[in-house]
């Protein structure tokens, strides 16, 4: 009976050392505003849609547990919309409720998953963004995907994978806001 105690003890104390995981994660990915005037006058609408199969953003899966999945506090679609129209705000665009040009943003991956193996813990992210310009019915449909991988011998904490999620998600929105045929619809000059 005392042996039965004592594990049941040592497997209380081990599991209260486990990370504990928040249920949604606070992502703010920065767009370096332009001091460049690209567009003047011109006016778009700009919709933000989630097309990934699952809406979690982190996946912490450890040996024999069922993975912790850890959701982004605020609708990726809707944070990404908001940023990029805040962007291209920066560079003369309208955004708003009527424009010549249609700008869809659709989000196909955002994710960082983490996998503890036997001594580390492998972490991979992968965002894959879609961009869909129509401008009088000639459309442009460009993507822009950005991945890595990092094993370590630590557990990343919750601000490091934040981190690298919000690195990529701003580092793709930058892209977008510099792609150049992208930047020919939403002046309303398709070439």
């Amino acid at each position: 009976m005392m042996k039965k105690s004592l594990l049941l003890l040592a497997a209380l104390m081990l599991g209260g050392c486990a990370t504990h995981w928040p249920e949604t994660a606070l992502l703010n990915p920065q767009v370096i505003p332009s001091n460049q005037q690209y567009y003047s006058g011109n006016r778009i609408t700009l919709e933000g849609v989630d097309k990934r199969e699952a809406a979690y953003v982190f996946s912490i899966k450890k040996k024999e547990k069922a993975a912790v999945l850890v959701n982004s506090e605020q609708p990726l679609n809707n944070l990404l919309a908001e940023k990029l129209a805040e962007g291209l705000r920066s560079q003369g665009l309208e955004v708003g409720n009527s424009g010549t040009t249609n700008l869809t943003l659709a989000i196909s991956s955002a994710a960082v998953t983490v996998e503890e193996k036997t001594f580390t813990y492998v972490t991979k992210s992968r965002v894959s963004l879609q961009v869909i310009a129509d401008f009088q019915g000639s459309k442009l449909t460009k993507q822009f995907n950005m991945s890595s991988s990092k094993e370590g011998p630590g557990e990343p904490s919750m601000a490091e994978l934040e981190s690298i999620l919000n690195q990529q998600l701003g580092s793709l929105l930058q892209q977008i806001m510099a792609d150049n045929a992208l930047r020919g619809y939403l002046k309303g000059q398709p070439s």
